[in-house]
Formats: structure tokens, sequence, C-alpha cells
């Protein structure tokens, strides 16, 4: 496959994937000042960005083609996290009372605000939790690590230890906390969310409440964080009263964690408001791919897993493991500097990249605008490059026609980069200082018809 000279739409391994090349440095067969078309997504809040994806004509087709499965939920999302772009969703902008799925909120705010090797006092006001709510049994005046109440928050859902971290972060006022997990999801652009309390309990009939859509920011964003990360993926919490007797093991809450492959988290919730909610995280080691997929008031406690592995079922073979260009595929060419000489140039091996489905893909070829003699074929002189559209790239173009740097890198990328050196297929030897004024004039008459004066401009041209 040559790199195009303007933005193309081809299938792969019968993949409706948009395609589009651009230049980075000198495209081949492109402008060299073309750029990568990321929308403006930076301008506007993550929850409406994905709501307008969700509404774009190549999302509606693409389930179109390949329907999503039918669920109990009556709200879901299919987010592929490592371009951050949404796949499906089904009434995902519809707020709902979300239970424990608030404890996500608790935890990042608690990463953020509080060193974990502090030491935390239990609250007297863990005994007015209600006797069904889940718990560590912390028991009222204990001293607790804060890494340990993070871990029982994340993994078995414990209401007392989130309790205890918001007062001991709220400065014993667990209602400061919530005001700081709103203001949290200000930040995060979570325009339809609202906290009521730490810890996802109905309180006199208050709920705290977001949408699918907003939950897999919120998660995409708390699972950027080390202990965050670690704790959903722990499928066993064993911890030690501060007295030294072991608590009971407290299991994982995510039925889909060690029984569905790649699931690394990150939280379930259940009120009788909110029915029964699951977020789950999953990496797919073939592909790279991540997704998170969040579902709303499914049916019963089976079908919440049911709904969610089916979701994923759907969205798994929508990312393939593909070969962009074949190593040895010809490129084009690129200027030999003082010569009429151009050296070809091709990919030195297969470039490879996992693609989704309806994803737009940004093929770049970074070169130099020319190359000095000699050239030996197989000198790597550039790279080939495919990503996502929504990953941006920094090239290193100082936007005055200066040089481009070869070295540059993705700013953000789950899913990653394809990348292969491009290298040259021909050999380029060095001419003499005369051979490069005569090339410089064509022919030796050209050379004697420019005159003394121009022939000194040329020779200046050539040495200097």
């Amino acid at each position: 496959m040559r790199v195009a000279a303007a933005r193309t739409t081809f299938r792969i391994a019968l993949l409706a994937l948009l395609v589009a090349t651009v230049g980075a440095g000198l495209a081949i067969g492109a402008d060299s000042g073309s750029s990568t078309d990321s929308g403006s997504a930076g301008s506007i809040d993550p929850a409406e960005r994905i709501q307008r994806m969700l509404e774009q004509d190549d999302v509606a087709s693409l389930t179109k083609l390949y329907p999503p499965p039918k669920v109990t939920a009556k709200g879901w999302l299919v987010y592929d996290s490592g371009v951050g772009e949404p796949i499906a969703g089904l009434d995902a902008g519809t707020p709902r009372p979300i239970a424990s799925l608030t404890k996500l909120m608790t935890a990042l705010v608690v990463v953020e605000r509080l060193d974990l090797g502090e030491t935390v006092t239990i609250p007297a006001s863990v005994n007015d939790l209600p006797a069904d709510a889940s718990r560590m049994d912390a028991r009222a005046g204990e001293k607790w690590k804060a890494a340990d109440l993070l871990k029982a928050t994340l993994v078995y859902s414990a209401n007392d230890a989130a309790l205890a971290l918001a007062s001991h972060v709220g400065d014993g006022s667990e209602a400061r906390f919530v005001e700081l997990m709103n203001e949290k999801a200000d930040d995060l652009g979570l325009v339809d969310t609202r906290f009521e309390s730490s810890t996802g309990l109905d309180l006199m009939g208050t709920a705290s409440t977001s949408t699918p859509i907003d939950l897999v920011t919120l998660a995409d964003t708390a699972l950027r964080e080390d202990p965050i990360r670690e704790a959903v993926a722990t499928k066993v919490l064993k911890l030690t009263r501060p007295g030294g007797t072991a608590l009971d093991p407290l299991p994982n809450r995510n039925p889909l964690l060690g029984k569905y492959d790649g699931v690394d988290g990150v939280k379930t919730g259940f009120t009788d408001a909110a029915g029964y909610m699951l977020v789950v995280h999953q990496l797919d080691e073939k592909t790279g791919g991540a997704l998170l997929v969040a579902t709303f008031a499914s049916k019963d406690e089976q079908s919440r897993s049911s709904d969610a592995a089916a979701l994923l079922d759907w969205a798994r073979p929508l990312r393939q493991d593909l070969v962009f260009v074949e190593g040895g595929t010809e490129l084009g060419t690129v200027p030999v500097q003082r010569s009429d000489e151009h050296v070809k140039v091709f990919a030195c091996d297969d470039l490879r990249f996992s693609a989704r489905v309806g994803e737009r893909i940004v093929q770049e070829a970074v070169l130099p605008r020319s190359v000095a003699a000699p050239v030996q074929a197989g000198d790597e002189i550039g790279e080939l490059r495919v990503h996502a559209a929504g990953i941006e790239t920094d090239t290193g173009d100082d936007g005055g026609g200066g040089s481009v740097d070869d070295t540059a890198t993705p700013v953000e990328a789950t899913v990653g980069v394809g990348t292969v050196p491009i290298c040259a297929g021909t050999d380029v030897p060095k001419l003499g200082t005369w051979d490069r004024i005569v090339n410089r004039a064509r022919d030796w008459r050209s050379a004697w018809k420019l005159g003394a004066d121009e022939v000194d401009d040329a020779w200046s041209s050539v040495t200097g």
C-alpha cells in the first residue's frame, strides 16, 4: 500500500476502516503542511463529546451493520478507552441512581487528597449504617491505614471504609467530602452527575445519580491512578485488624473479574432504587485494545453479569490486529541534497496496527525533506506510522517551515501507535566538487555559458 496524497477510505480484512493519510515532515506525494484532523473535542466537556459521537452517522452505521445484543439493562455504553471513543450505547445520557458506583469518585478524591500511608480513625457514624449495608466490619475508634480502607472500598464495596475515608478527608464531615466529589465531577465535565453521599446508599430517598456516559469517563480517569487500578483488579482482599486479628477474606464483588478473559476491574452497584449496575474494564492481549462497558439497571444480579459479558462479546471482535503496509512496499522517493538524484524509499518491515471497525485511522510518513549523499540501500531515513485519529501526535514542526523532528511521539494512547522504519532502497554516492558544479549547471556547456561570475555563485552554493 502506498502512502496516498489525500485522505482515503479503504477496506482492510473486510473491515470498514476510514483511513486518513496525512503528512509529517515529507509525506510521500502529499503536502508537507498537512495536519491531522482531530476536531475540536478538547473544547467541549467529555460527556457532551461522547454524546455527539454516539449521534454521528458512522456510529449509527456501525450498529446497523453489526447490531449489538439485546440486554436487560435500561441504559448502557460500550466505550473504546484505547482511543477515547464510544462504540455504541442505549439511553446512555439519561441520569439514574448509581448506588455503589459512587465509590469510584470517593476513591478518586481520596487518592488525590490523601497520603495513603496516613492513619484514619474509624468514626462513630459507621454505627449508623443500615444493617444490610456491605461493610468490612471496621469498628468505631479503630485506626486503619488509608490504603487498606481504600482497597476495602473498591474490592468489597465496604461502606464503613468509604465513610471513614470521607470523614477523614472532609475534616470530620461527610457533607464537606461530598462537596469535593461534586467539585471533581465538574472538573471532569460530568455534566449529568450529582453525588449525595460517599457510599452511594440511598439516604432518605436521595440518591447519587449519573449516566453511563459520565461513568465511563469517571472510570477511565480513576483507572489512571495506580492504587485504584491495583485495588479493582484484586480478586480477594486479606486484611488484619489493628489489634492483629485477621478479618474474613473480602472477595471482589465484580462478577466478571477472573471469569471473563482480560477483565481487570472496575465496580458493581446495587440499591433498590438503582437496580443492578456494573462498570467493567477489559484488556485484549492480542490487539492491545481496551474496553469500558457500563450497564445501568439490569434486571437482576445474574443479568448484570450476562449483560456486560454479552456487550463485551459483541465489541471485542470489532478490533483486529492488521497489517497496514507490507515490508518492502515502495513508498516513493526523497530528493538528494545538491543533486538531481532521488533515493527510493521502502517500508523496512510489516506495519501492524490494531484497528476497530469504523475507526478513523491516520497514516503518516515522517521523512526529512532531503537527504545528504552518500546513501546506502538499507539506511533508515524515516518512519512510517499508523494511529487512531483520536490520538494526537507531536511532529515537532515549528510552524515556520523549518525542519521537522522525526522523533515525534504520541501524546496519549492506550492502544498505541504502529511504527516501522522507512529505508533507502538505492545507493547514492557522494559527488565530487566538480561533479556537483556540472550537475548544478546541467552539463559543462551550460556551465561555460553561465559566465565566470555565475560559476562562482554556483561554486559557492555547492561548496559553502
